[in-house]
């Protein structure tokens, strides 16, 4: 078996289950024993300056510097259609048999700029897959997780109070009557998604790109009214609509070849 990679990207712009009656002769999946190299990479992309359509109290604008963000169990699914999630954010565990087409993490990725980032490498096997299942995940203290910022993916333990406990956490400033006041937002929300693609694995020894796609630009506005939300207001309601906007978010994911290395799906 030649050892293949896989680079998975995320960007943030607009951030895998058992399958369900789907013959093998439909969506072919071969055997361990073949697969090409697949680069599984994350990027987010992040709005440098947002300014206010539509603002509450005095917020003007909001700045996002970095994220980091946690995904576990991505798995490659041969019809994400017959696919359920879980929304409950109870953990139930990963019953899924095979483990070839699952990417188990938990990964810590880092974004400071507009750049994908690489996060994970692993032989894929040969097969068409419709779509990839994926949990944001909150990391526990003492539990092993690969970083992004460390590029030979070796397992470290979580004992960094900065990160254990959350999944997400996001970092930067609101713009309040004209003065710049920095903000530290984390949540602890542990939920799966799926997004759809078409992902062609052969077996040719040539490395195969994956770019996963999200929208941080609507992290911190209101989905009903579109405006502006303020991250240092610590109250329950407020909080709970940033929340729900980081995960509509994920939940209109996209998924895609990235031939160019851009850290987009091709023809985005």
């Amino acid at each position: 078996m030649k050892k293949t990679k896989f680079f998975a990207m995320v960007v943030l712009v607009g951030l895998f289950a058992i399958v369900n009656g789907c013959k093998k002769s439909d969506n072919p999946v071969t055997s361990e024993t073949s697969g090409t190299g697949t680069n599984l990479a994350i990027g987010f992309s992040k709005v440098s300056s947002h300014s206010a359509f539509g603002k509450v109290a005095a917020v003007d604008s909001l700045r996002i510097d970095s994220v980091i963000a946690v995904l576990q169990r991505i798995k490659f699914e041969v019809n994400i259609d017959t696919v359920k999630v879980d929304t409950t954010g109870k953990d139930s565990g990963d019953s899924d048999r095979d483990s070839s087409i699952i990417f188990r993490g938990p990964f810590i990725i880092h974004v400071r700029d507009s750049n994908a980032v690489n996060f994970a490498n692993q032989v894929l096997p040969a097969g068409n897959y419709s779509g990839i299942k994926f949990k944001i995940h909150r990391i526990l203290k003492g539990e092993k997780y690969e970083d992004s910022d460390e590029h030979n993916h070796h397992s470290t333990v979580a004992n960094n109070d900065s990160i254990i406990g959350y999944s997400v956490g996001v970092w930067g400033a609101i713009k309040k009557n004209g003065v710049w006041v920095p903000f530290e937002f984390k949540t602890n929300m542990e939920l799966e998604f799926k997004i759809k693609g078409n992902f062609t694995i052969t077996t040719s020894t040539s490395t195969l790109n994956i770019a996963l796609r999200f929208n941080t630009g609507d992290w911190f506005r209101d989905l009903k009214t579109g405006f502006l939300l303020d991250p240092t207001d610590a109250t329950q309601k407020n909080q709970e609509f940033i929340r729900e906007a980081i995960k509509k978010s994920f939940e209109q994911g996209r998924g895609g070849h990235d031939k160019d290395h851009d850290g987009h799906p091709d023809n985005d």
